[in-house]
């Protein structure tokens, strides 16, 4: 039978790609509120469209940052473990 060797995750991995998701999401928000006050008609509802999304944008961050706060990034996933759970495989009867 195939056998896996003891392999395992540090879990701060899903942080490390949550940080990049969150650059790219910045960057590119800063791209569109550029374009908006730049090329965008000047009045009140330009001004509030960027609040509104820069406000909702603060607040889902700020919303996902405090759930994140509740886990231990130092732990360490065996992945031996996911897989004894799963060990008749999809098809247990093949």
């Amino acid at each position: 039978m195939f056998e896996l060797p003891q392999f395992s995750l540090p879990l701060s991995i899903f942080l490390y790609v949550y940080s990049a998701y969150m650059l790219f999401y910045v960057l590119y928000s800063l791209f569109n509120i550029y374009h908006l006050i730049r090329y965008g008609v000047y009045g009140f509802g330009l001004y509030l469209i960027v609040t509104l999304f820069t406000g909702g944008t603060i607040l889902l961050v700020g919303g996902s940052l405090y759930l994140l706060l509740g886990y231990d990034w130092t732990q360490i996933v065996s992945l031996n473990a996911l897989f004894e759970k799963n060990a008749g495989g999809i098809f247990p009867g093949l």
